[in-house]
């Protein structure tokens, strides 16, 4: 009787008798010929190196071990040059391993895959922390000028020296009218009055007096809800309300106004409900401010397949860019392209985030809010919710148990389906399907029993979850999950990790440390340059939302460490920042003028520096600005006399959820409009007011960093036609008529109100006969007093801020 062998013994066999291949002569040709272009000192991608003996050895981000010597079978490099499938198969471009390269990686790792110390070609990571942004603050001296009597205050130092440098002459000073104007719109967003253009004009008095103006927070905190994509609906697929989103708003407000220290406020964004308080209403403010956190856009229509990695997506996108002026939602998907940024920096903030629990503010299929965090003292809450907590306990933990298994029973199948069978996918699918019904049964119960529950205050805002560690998303995909990171902050800054008496918690206090902390330096430059640009029309670093190695190196430099390095030293004082660069000569220049001076006359002056400078990139003269949607709206309506000061201090009159009914088909539409300042009126992240569309108001989706200052038809036609424009210059006509019968004390009031500066004679003249030619057709005074309004509302001057 014949006998036959196994097959596989033999092979096996073979390999192990073969002698092992040296490192150098054989194996570091195959890796330095196929891997180290994508694994090497320029890129790692997938955190693999072949060029370095511990990282060959070391767990990859998929979580697998790449060589696990004396085992081929657990060697994921093998299973990569071997695999035939698209996603898997390494090298994925060009050509791939022979045959005998194959097996004698095969054959090293068979025997023990020696690698020599001596031997290894160790290479050093591309020098990324060398870039500019991610080094220390440093101390500048006050650099040397020709003369010295220009500066005004430091500031003026830096740029005079740069400008001194390549020969520009410099602006004269700004009138006192053309000053005031300008201070009142960038620190308020409203014009000057007119009894103030009639004082002696005392700017550093006058500086201390807008910054003390309950203005001055609603104008910055504009700004701020730009960068943080404030809005008043979810931006879900059918947009639902948020009435408690007011709440975080005003608490922006507030804290501008109360000066609040910068490090505070972000700490208090990210971690206040973490935070010690001495009192319910200090707890309350501490909670709203994590109302930033609860801001991240929310994304789908079904609780059962909710995409909650999307969300903190963009909780961790807006953080980078707003705060930390980096792109870290491109570390999603892989290692960051340009910036020293891992996908395990992500994943490890990921983590903080995943920690989480963020308020649902309403779906399509679950028609109402859960986990808002209530503003009035516990027993109180458990008081009024006594009926009712039982149910909610347990259809609560009852959904939050079967989602779990939904995910867990995801995962499973995407790690089978690439081996299972058609009818094994199908029976996997069928299973899950089940599944997601069950929860969205639940959900929908969940759903109807809390709008049955009392409505209690409560925060759009967000508390601790279970803490857990996020595994990395292969490519960004959620069911495709790598290696665990423990939580922790970006290597270049610090890459603290999270200390173990903080592993209970969801660790964002920790992350707002370290955000804040004195030893980064990228927070306070980034702010820095942000008030700059606002105030300027461009930062010091223009690409304001990117300090990365993508973004533009500033302009100048030691200004912009000794701007963040002075900020920090008082306090973190944003007031104290604006009386900085607003009392600097550098701020307080004409914007349309130059002086005779022995080398030429202004014209020549002009021509001169527009030639050397054209983007006035060394402050030769302050920079020309329009003014944006919402201080243009408020002007018309202060001219008027129609703006109500007064803040919103309630939400706006948003339908009861139980009466919410909304969907992708219809979603939340409503609008509140009132004669508030523009900072009150209702956001929709789906329904974009045409009037901000028109003059390029902030998109409430994404960090807007430095808006477009468009020049558009639509904006033409919306002073000859708009009915709110008009409304206005009635009002304001009416105004003029009552106060005086006087032509002459009519117009200079007019011009006054709307230029800041009385008319000249010329204008005086046109302007009266133009009123003469309007009165031909209509006896009405108001009506011809009007079109002239409607006249000045058009001119340049009225729009732009010189």
């Amino acid at each position: 009787m014949r006998r036959w062998f196994p097959v596989l013994p033999l092979i096996t066999l073979s390999i192990a008798t073969a002698e092992t291949p040296d490192f150098v002569r054989d194996v570091r040709p195959i890796f330095e010929a196929h891997c180290l272009k994508c694994h090497g000192p320029e890129e790692q991608n997938g955190s693999l190196r072949y060029d370095q003996k511990a990282a060959v050895f070391s767990q990859a981000d998929s979580g697998k071990h790449t060589v696990v010597a004396g085992q081929p079978e657990q060697s994921e490099l093998l299973k990569r040059i071997t695999s035939s499938h698209k996603d898997e198969q390494m090298p994925p471009k060009g050509s791939r391993l022979s045959a005998a390269e194959i097996e004698t990686l095969r054959q090293w790792i068979v025997g023990g895959a020696p690698w020599p110390e001596s031997a290894s070609p160790v290479a050093q990571t591309k020098p990324t922390s060398t870039h500019w942004a991610f080094q220390p603050l440093r101390e500048h001296p006050l650099p040397a000028v020709k003369d010295a009597s220009w500066a005004r205050n430091p500031i003026d130092h830096f740029i005079q020296a740069k400008r001194e440098g390549v020969g520009l002459t410099v602006s004269p000073d700004a009138s006192p009218q053309t000053l005031m104007r300008r201070l009142a719109y960038d620190l308020t967003g409203l014009p000057p009055k007119v009894e103030e253009l009639s004082e002696q004009s005392d700017i550093p008095s006058y500086i201390e007096k807008l910054l003390s103006s309950r203005a001055y927070g609603e104008r910055w905190g504009r700004h701020w809800m730009d960068w943080v994509r404030y809005a008043d609906t979810a931006g879900d697929n059918s947009d639902y309300p948020i009435p408690q989103a007011y709440l975080y708003r005003n608490y922006i407000i507030q804290s501008l106004n109360d000066d609040v220290p910068y490090d505070r406020f972000i700490t208090e964004q990210l971690a206040g409900d973490l935070l010690p308080s001495s009192s319910q209403e200090q707890r309350n403010r501490q909670v709203i401010a994590t109302g930033y956190l609860a801001m991240a856009r929310r994304f789908g229509s079904l609780v059962e397949r909710y995409p909650w990695h999307l969300t903190i997506e963009d909780t961790i996108d807006n953080l980078g860019r707003t705060v930390m002026g980096l792109t870290l939602s491109c570390a999603r998907c892989h290692d960051h392209k340009f910036d020293p940024v891992s996908a395990r920096d992500y994943y490890g903030i990921y983590g903080i985030f995943a920690s989480t629990r963020y308020p649902q503010p309403g779906l399509e299929l679950f028609q109402t809010q859960h986990n808002f965090v209530p503003l009035i003292p516990e027993h109180e809450r458990a008081e009024k919710m006594k009926p009712f907590e039982k149910d909610t306990t347990k259809l609560t933990a009852d959904l939050e148990k079967i989602l779990a298994e939904c995910e867990t029973k995801k995962l499973d199948n995407a790690a089978r389906d690439r081996t299972a069978t058609l009818d094994e996918q199908r029976q996997m699918k069928d299973e899950l399907d089940r599944m997601l019904r069950r929860a969205r049964d639940v959900g929908e119960r969940l759903a109807d029993h809390l709008k049955k529950t009392p409505v209690l205050p409560a925060a759009y805002a967000v508390r601790d979850d279970k803490p857990v560690s996020a595994r990395i998303q292969m490519k960004g995909e959620p069911d495709r999950l790598g290696a665990e990171v423990p939580r922790k902050f970006i290597d270049v800054l610090g890459g603290q990790l999270l200390p173990a008496e903080a592993q209970k918690g969801s660790g964002r206090l920790e992350l707002a440390h370290w955000v804040t902390s004195s030893r980064n330096p990228l927070t306070a430059r980034v702010i820095v340059n942000r008030v700059w640009q606002r105030h300027f029309g461009r930062g010091l670093v223009s690409s304001t939302n990117d300090f990365g190695l993508r973004g533009e190196r500033p302009t100048h430099p030691e200004l912009l460490d000794w701007l963040a390095l002075d900020f920090i030293q008082h306090g973190w004082s944003l007031k104290h920042l604006h009386r900085r660069i607003v009392s600097s000569r550098t701020y307080q220049m004409a914007s349309d003028a130059m002086p005779d001076s022995a080398n030429g006359d202004a014209s020549e002056q002009l021509e001169k520096a527009q030639a050397i400078d054209p983007a006035n990139a060394h402050y030769w003269k302050f920079n020309r600005q329009r003014l944006d949607a919402e201080s243009l709206r408020d002007t018309l309506l202060v001219i008027s006399g129609a703006l109500d000061p007064k803040p919103q201090t309630e939400p706006y009159p948003i339908p009861p959820s139980k009466e919410w009914t909304y969907t992708q088909h219809h979603p939340f539409k409503e609008d509140y409009p009132s004669n508030k300042r523009s900072v009150y009126l209702m956001t929709k992240r789906l329904t974009a007011k045409p009037y901000l569309q028109t003059f390029d108001g902030a998109d409430p989706n994404v960090c807007t960093g430095t808006r477009d200052s468009s020049v558009t038809a639509l904006q033409a036609l919306y002073f000859v036609n708009d009915t709110f424009l008009h409304d206005q210059a009635e009002l304001f006509a009416k105004k003029l008529v009552q106060q005086s019968s006087d032509g002459s004390q009519r117009l200079d009031q007019a011009f006054r109100s709307t230029l800041a500066r009385s008319p000249t004679t010329d204008e005086s003249a046109l302007m009266l006969q133009h009123l003469q030619s309007v009165r031909g057709k209509s006896k009405d005074d108001t009506a011809a007093w009007a079109s002239l309004t409607r006249s000045l509302f058009r001119v340049n001057e009225f729009m732009y801020l010189d």
